[in-house]
């Protein structure tokens, strides 16, 4: 289920449209301008997954695309699971890459 947007941040997501010209997402849709979102699961990475939603809800632009690499540093499969069940809620297409860290930093 994808979250639903309070109106508070509806309308914030509009004066940011107003601000970079309304015309912004009848010029994506026409031109079908590609989305790829590199997501970290953090707030600043949620509010733009939450922004490509509403655009794409309200002005049909192209379908984003999520990229998600996991660097291996540290074990954190829980937090990773819980992050690509949330994104799956909104249906736009995913890649998870998970690296292997190697600790070159040997005695």
């Amino acid at each position: 289920m994808i979250p639903e947007i309070p109106s508070s941040i509806s309308n914030i997501f509009e004066t940011t449209l107003r601000r970079m010209g309304n015309q912004l997402p009848d010029h994506w849709r026409e031109n079908q301008t590609k989305f790829l979102l590199s997501y970290s699961g953090g707030k600043d990475s949620n509010i733009l997954l939450l922004y490509l939603s509403y655009l794409k809800n309200k002005y049909q632009i192209e379908t984003p695309h999520l990229f998600y690499l996991s660097h291996g540093i540290r074990e954190i499969s829980k937090e990773e699971n819980e992050m690509e069940s949330y994104i799956q809620h909104f249906g736009f297409p995913y890649t998870i890459v998970k690296k292997k860290f190697q600790n070159l930093l040997s005695n």
